[in-house]
């Protein structure tokens, strides 16, 4: 009796060893973020800045997403917005300025199957920039001008000093 219900035991134990699967974990394969870094208007040197930024996706800020409130940075991720929208404004505004900089940024997207545990993500495409050029002395797009990876830098803004 007691041989049988050892191995009774073991089959149970194997079913449970042989039922289980790996843990599906998504991890760094989401929707990017737009990169932006600040630079001085001299050099290639980054420049932190206290800086208030809000998004919007119409060009009247009727109803505006506080990203940062005064945070002293010299980099910052901003988010685009979902598959039907292929415009996004952001108002900067540096230190206790009034006056306030509207970057616009243009693109495309593209919807992509990651895996099981990330299911789908936006790719952005065609992106490009346009500024009011009030503080801001000039944009420069990086090197590709598409946003698959967060990791690397899609946009330098020259600021005046």
């Amino acid at each position: 009796m007691k041989k049988r219900n050892l191995i009774f035991g073991l089959l149970i134990s194997l079913g449970f060893a042989v039922s289980c699967e790996e843990d599906d974990v998504c991890v760094g394969e989401g929707t990017p973020f737009l990169t932006v870094v600040m630079r001085n208007n001299i050099g290639t040197e980054n420049l932190a800045d206290t800086l208030t930024i809000e998004a919007s996706p119409t060009a009247d800020f009727a109803d505006p997403d506080t990203l940062y409130l005064k945070a002293f940075t010299d980099s910052i991720k901003l988010p685009l917005g979902g598959l039907d929208e292929s415009q996004m404004f952001y108002r900067l505004r540096r230190r206790s300025n009034i006056e306030r900089d509207i970057l616009t940024v243009n693109y495309n997207t593209q919807s992509e199957y990651v895996s099981k545990a990330c299911g789908f993500r936006i790719t952005y495409e065609d992106l490009s920039y346009q500024s009011t050029y009030n503080h801001i002395q000039s944009i420069e797009p990086g090197e590709t001008n598409v946003l698959t990876d967060e990791t690397i830098t899609n946009l330098y803004i020259r600021l005046s000093n």
